[in-house]
């Protein structure tokens, strides 16, 4: 019996998480956009907090730059 490595966990470990969000990400766009839309915005507060630290702050800004952009944009229409 071999021993399992750290990096094939790893890998094994996002691959299931990946799976996961996209199983989730269909479900709710079978739902509709008012359901999608808080599971996009989970999947990309997960993408931010997979950064290295030193660029996750620059991250979330722009995203919520983008964020407030499309609400005024909406705001305004």
């Amino acid at each position: 019996m071999t021993s399992r490595t750290r990096r094939p966990r790893q890998a094994e470990r996002q691959a299931r998480s990946a799976q996961h969000l996209g199983d989730r990400r269909r479900a709710a766009d079978a739902e509709g956009p008012l359901t999608a839309l808080p599971i996009a915005v989970d999947q990309l507060r997960a993408a931010i907090a997979k950064l290295p630290e030193s660029r996750r702050a620059a991250a979330a800004e722009q995203a919520v730059q983008l964020l407030d952009g499309l609400r005024q944009d909406i705001a305004a229409s």
